[in-house]
């Protein structure tokens, strides 16, 4: 299949689960279920295979750290995929970039490029120093996709020092090599700022996710707002010798499609809830206090605004947020033709959104590719129709 931005007039979708663990007392380590924690991992397999026919064009998962979505580790997941799919391609959806080695990673992603016979997709996200991550993101970008490629010593892993002799800087060529002569590499961006510095670079972006709980789940800035920083980075893009356009965009949305706009909008805030429940817990319990004394919970209880706002906004708000694709079908359709109708032409849907269960999920992802906009998906998969 071709890669994610190919094809800049057709309308791509991209599968991406939570892989939420949320069985009774799932959040205390000693009640861990690996029976059920296994079927998991073998449940959202056949459900990336079944979403492969039903015409994603790609499929993905989150780097997450907890017990509210074991997958700490997408990339391991990313090869099982690799095994069992064919035409997809596969998103990194995301790795944070500063929180592992960038020669480690970029080693992990050429295996999966060549696991996958070449459909590999890069997906960095940044949470830390801008700077940091640029460099680190520009590390990795070079590492997977040019040969002897100048790394400072202070940037290698133990692995290439110990082969170093006095030399300040070393030619690294990472192996396996990809099979792709360039993989795609998109990053989380957002600002002016953070879309001008992908743009020089000619790299992808990930936007359009900006949920702000202080906001009662609105979006910060309308879709208006959006277009036109994007805009400016494809301006950006052609200044610096790159051929940008929307299908180097791609909108990141919370989707949950129910019978009802008010089932799915409770959906998706209980999930933010219990997501947040969770990750109090662990904090909580990482510093030897009692889990249920979330410190999460206590920003809450002292007006902390983002915090509060998750547990504060009504359920209704997500049904008003232009990016979050939350729902009946007759709804989710026109926020589609909306996003579409501005310029949009891939989405990456986060099914579920956060802390919502994998049956959700999944529903949700159906609902997507059957109900909401099966003309896009027979399109993508070449069938000519998608089969109930």
């Amino acid at each position: 299949m071709s890669t994610l931005s190919e094809d800049p007039n057709s309308v791509k979708f991209v599968y991406w689960d939570n892989l939420t663990y949320a069985p009774s007392g799932s959040r205390s380590p000693e009640e861990w279920d690996p029976v059920l924690g296994a079927r998991l991992y073998e449940t959202y397999l056949d459900h990336c295979v079944e979403a492969e026919r039903l015409g994603y064009a790609g499929l993905s998962l989150p780097e997450h750290f907890g017990p509210s979505s074991i997958s700490p580790h997408p990339n391991v997941m990313l090869a099982a995929i690799a095994a069992r799919t064919t035409r997809a391609r596969l998103v990194s959806g995301v790795n944070l970039a500063l929180l592992h080695h960038p020669l480690h990673l970029a080693e992990q992603f050429n295996m999966i490029d060549v696991l996958s016979s070449g459909r590999l997709e890069i997906g960095l996200g940044r949470r830390g120093d801008r700077a940091a991550f640029e460099h680190n993101a520009d590390l990795i970008d070079g590492a997977v996709n040019r040969i002897d490629h100048p790394v400072a010593k202070d940037d290698l892993t133990p692995a290439y020092t110990a082969f170093l002799q006095d030399a300040e800087v070393a030619k690294v060529t990472v192996w396996p090599r990809p099979v792709q002569p360039s993989v795609p590499l998109w990053v989380a961006a957002e600002t002016d700022e953070s879309l001008a510095m992908a743009a020089r670079r000619g790299w992808n972006v990930f936007t359009g996710l900006n949920l702000d709980p202080a906001a009662g789940g609105m979006s910060k800035i309308s879709v208006e707002e959006m277009v036109a920083r994007l805009h400016r980075y494809l301006e950006v893009g052609k200044e610096h010798g790159h051929e940008l356009s929307m299908a180097n965009v791609a909108a990141s949305c919370f989707t949950v499609i129910a019978d009802t706009d008010r089932e799915a909008a409770e959906l998706v805030r209980d999930g933010f809830v219990s997501h947040i429940e969770t990750a109090g817990g662990v904090l909580a319990r990482m510093a030897g206090a009692d889990p249920a004394d979330s410190p999460l919970s206590s920003l809450a209880k002292e007006g902390d605004t983002g915090v509060q706002g998750v547990f504060e906004a009504p359920a209704e708000s997500y049904l008003r947020n232009p990016f979050a694709l939350v729902g009946s079908v007759e709804t989710v359709r026109a926020k589609l033709e909306a996003l579409t109708s501005a310029g949009f032409r891939r989405f990456v849907l986060l099914c579920g959104g956060v802390g919502t269960t994998h049956e959700v999920a999944w529903q949700s992802a159906r609902a997507m590719a059957e109900d909401v906009a099966p003309e896009l998906f027979a399109a993508t998969s070449g069938s000519g129709a998608v089969a109930g």
